[in-house]
């Protein structure tokens, strides 16, 4: 299968690289790569528990809790969470934060989703969002993917950091039109 990723100068997706650092993107079409990961509220979250009650899942990754990127992206998310949930999606983070940062960010923030805590940045680095920086260690590139019911990898946006304010309007749209396909 391709990658099929969305950048910000195409309407309809186009090819994208990855920052020269980090892991490749997985393929769009086949299943999503496995997981296993302790969320903001303490439970362990796997692929397989999301797809259990046969949602779609918007799985985003994002550099930090309470940075002003992540913070705008989450509200982003929060906002429209009722839409979200009209079309049957399910919306994730993933950081390379603490469980107890991202219950913190969570909180604070009143989201009615959870965090996953990815240390070490495992996770991130099958997904392809992985992004090492000397000094700083590694941590989530901000890109987001839609799974459909069965855990298959729809589509991925990698060119979420120049739009954020409007991020998750995108993600509705290409929700909507990724099921009328479907």
């Amino acid at each position: 299968m391709q990658n099929i990723v969305e950048n910000d100068r195409s309407p309809i997706g186009s090819m994208a690289m990855p920052p020269a650092n980090a892991a490749a993107i997985p393929s769009t079409g086949v299943k999503a790569p496995t997981f296993e990961l302790r969320n903001s509220r303490g439970e362990v979250t796997s692929l397989d528990s999301l797809i259990k009650g046969g949602k779609w899942t918007v799985l985003y990754f994002y550099p930090g809790a309470f940075t002003s990127g992540c913070t705008l992206e989450a509200r982003g998310f929060q906002r429209d969470i009722n839409q979200y949930r009209d079309l049957n999606t399910q919306v994730v983070g993933v950081s390379v934060d603490s469980v107890e940062k991202n219950a913190q960010f969570c909180n604070e923030e009143q989201l009615d989703f959870y965090m996953l805590s990815d240390a070490g940045g495992k996770i991130s680095k099958l997904y392809g969002s992985a992004l090492s920086v000397p000094g700083f260690g590694t941590f989530s590139n901000r890109q987001t993917y839609l799974l459909d019911p069965k855990g298959n990898l729809m589509f991925v946006f990698t060119d979420v950091e120049s739009h954020v304010p409007r991020h998750s309007a995108e993600v509705l749209g290409k929700i909507k039109q990724v099921q009328a396909e479907a």
